[in-house]
């Protein structure tokens, strides 16, 4: 398996249905793609987060709920639990308390960091879910960070609200399902100039307005 001083960090972000995204995502992945890989969801305030357990069935990469500064390793995912707000500085990611009050912006807030630490090396990645969480992130990963952005075609969504804002803001790499999601992120790490020629792209086009 291979091993990277600083891996390529791969942030995935879902609301509602985002569970069956995630999964289909992952269990798609091989195990040694020299990513990290960081999961945001949305989660009830208070509510205990079963993502590591039911993904931990779907991969055999160790899944882990961050619970202190911890440095990203290679081949590792990283779930944000519930009531907090992460970030990633230096390599390491780092958690907050979430607001009590507002909109959970939780994958925009990581997504910023993102922008800021890793540069080109890092992939943002908007899945099911209600709201526009995200789509201000990926805009700023990809003008700012230079990262790749992808997010799932909406036709695959359960709730189609958080990948459509995110295309909307027409700042969208690839618009796939979630397994091609795994076979593009494949390819990109099989990619000698860590880039890969896209193998999948759907081309999403926007529906008419109605009058």
């Amino acid at each position: 398996m291979k091993t990277a001083a600083k891996p390529r960090v791969v942030a995935i972000g879902a609301s509602a249905g985002g569970l069956d995204a995630f999964r289909k995502l992952i269990r798609n992945l091989p195990v040694d793609t020299d990513m990290a890989f960081v999961l945001l969801s949305h989660i009830l305030r208070g509510s205990k987060s079963l993502l590591p357990e039911i993904l931990a069935r779907s991969t055999t990469m160790p899944v882990t709920q961050v619970a202190q500064p911890t440095r990203v390793l290679a081949n590792h995912i990283y779930i944000i639990p519930p009531d907090k707000l992460m970030e990633i500085r230096a390599g390491s990611l780092h958690l907050t308390p979430r607001p009590l009050t507002g909109a959970n912006r939780a994958i925009d807030h990581f997504l910023f960091s993102l922008a800021k630490d890793h540069a080109a090396g890092s992939v943002g990645i908007i899945l099911s879910g209600e709201g526009s969480d995200g789509a201000e992130g990926i805009k700023i990963l990809k003008e700012d960070g230079g990262g790749v952005t992808m997010a799932q075609e909406p036709s695959s969504a359960a709730s189609q609200s958080m990948p459509v804002n995110a295309i909307h803001i027409d700042h969208v790499d690839h618009i796939l399902s979630p397994e091609a999601i795994a076979h593009q992120l494949t390819a990109m790490s099989a990619s000698d100039a860590g880039r890969a020629t896209p193998l999948f792209r759907v081309l999403w086009m926007k529906k008419p307005q109605s009058k």
